[in-house]
């Protein structure tokens, strides 16, 4: 990233690392997990949320295993691809 634009750096080899890391997984998980805490969503009720940056959509995975539905933007192409992949995979 520090060495240009992050959509040049989060290239389609690189999104794929990053959605089988096992240490991106374990930390977006958290992320996530803290983020929907923080908000402090009604228990009972599903919300629409934007993720902004969502990336390969680990956070999103998160989100709708909360209840809610999602969704996200990002600056890589490449990284929505997989993102995207992933999302008509399941």
């Amino acid at each position: 990233e520090e060495s240009g634009p992050a959509d040049s750096f989060y290239d389609e080899t690189e999104a794929h690392k990053y959605l089988h890391s096992s240490r991106m997984i374990e930390i977006q998980t958290t992320m996530a997990e803290r983020a929907l805490e923080m908000l402090c969503l009604p228990d009972d009720v599903p919300s629409l949320i934007l993720d902004v940056g969502c990336g390969t959509g680990l956070s999103g995975e998160v989100i709708e295993e909360a209840g809610h539905t999602w969704v996200g933007v990002d600056i890589s192409r490449d990284m929505l691809g997989v993102a995207q992949q992933r999302a008509r995979g399941k």
